[in-house]
């Protein structure tokens, strides 16, 4: 299990600059990023919004959108 802070632009192409204990980015290189954790055997990611710029609502629907369909296959 790893804690991320995230602070999600606009900007889908927003490369990773750091903030305490994550990232500032775009959906894109979150993606990818997760992808890389998974492949490496981690299964649990819990992203904190505490320093994320953005409208919480719009955020929480991008992620929803745009990250999340892309990890929800089960293993057995």
């Amino acid at each position: 299990m790893q804690p991320l802070y995230v602070d999600l632009t606009e900007d889908p192409n927003t490369r990773p600059q750091p903030i305490h204990l994550g990232f500032r980015l775009g959906v894109n290189h979150l993606r990818a990023y997760l992808q890389s954790l998974e492949q490496i055997g981690m299964n649990h990611v819990a992203l904190n919004l505490r320093f994320n710029q953005a409208d919480i609502e719009t955020t929480l629907k991008r992620l929803a959108d745009d990250i999340l369909p892309e990890f929800t296959a089960c293993s057995d």
